[in-house]
């Protein structure tokens, strides 16, 4: 498989040392079960949801940063301050049960994953995501090709702060700056361009129109 017309096409002069991957939006369409169990603990925790703003103050933002606007949205509705931890852990204990129930990859992403894995280039996922939720995508994906992950657990500051995109580039030991990134939220793309990756926005150039690109020669 000839990969070159697939580099070119994305802003790449050369074949990248390694490739990192977002995971809701982009690998997986996690963020309406992101979005409804978010909106579910907070009205039965007696809380608001304000629909204009309060969507993207939870979606590809960290783990601390969705709590903090989860206890925000309570408190506007109660009066009192609420805790934030445990209503993140809520919604993610049900995102979790969401996808062990089994999920669907993005049109795209097994094959390009495949393509990749068959070139020997190195592959890791870059989230906000817990652990858990990561744990449960490795186990959702036969034969996953992603080596190493960086999550939302890690004590690193979240996206936009470029430190999870360095941090997935030096777990599979190659420069940043030779790296190819897919994402899809305007926090994740300005995390991985910041860092100096090679950025492919899958909101512009979805994965699946990227597979015509991988031309295969006899």
């Amino acid at each position: 498989m000839e990969l070159e017309q697939l580099w070119s096409e994305v802003g790449l002069s050369h074949r990248p040392d390694g490739v990192l991957w977002d995971m809701d939006g982009t690998l997986i369409d996690t963020e309406p079960e992101w979005l409804a169990a978010s909106i579910e603990v907070v009205e039965e925790s007696g809380g608001i949801w304000l629909a204009d703003e309060d969507p993207q103050a939870i979606l590809g933002v960290s783990s601390e940063d969705h709590a903090t606007a989860l206890a925000r949205a309570v408190t506007r509705g109660t009066g009192r301050p609420a805790d934030p931890w445990p209503l993140f852990h809520r919604v993610v204990a049900a995102v979790e049960r969401h996808m062990r129930d089994g999920f669907t990859l993005m049109p795209g992403a097994l094959e390009l994953m495949s393509a990749f894995a068959g070139a020997d280039i190195p592959q890791a996922l870059v989230t906000a995501s817990p652990r858990v939720l990561v744990d449960a995508l490795f186990d959702g994906i036969d034969g996953h090709p992603l080596r190493t992950a960086v999550t939302g657990d890690d004590d690193i500051p979240g996206k936009p702060h470029p430190a999870p995109y360095l941090l997935g580039a030096e777990r599979l030991g190659v420069p940043i700056q030779r790296c190819l990134g897919f994402e899809d939220s305007v926090t994740g793309l300005a995390a991985a361009r910041g860092a100096g990756a090679v950025t492919v926005s899958v909101t512009e150039r979805p994965l699946a129109t990227l597979l015509p690109l991988l031309e295969v020669r006899s």
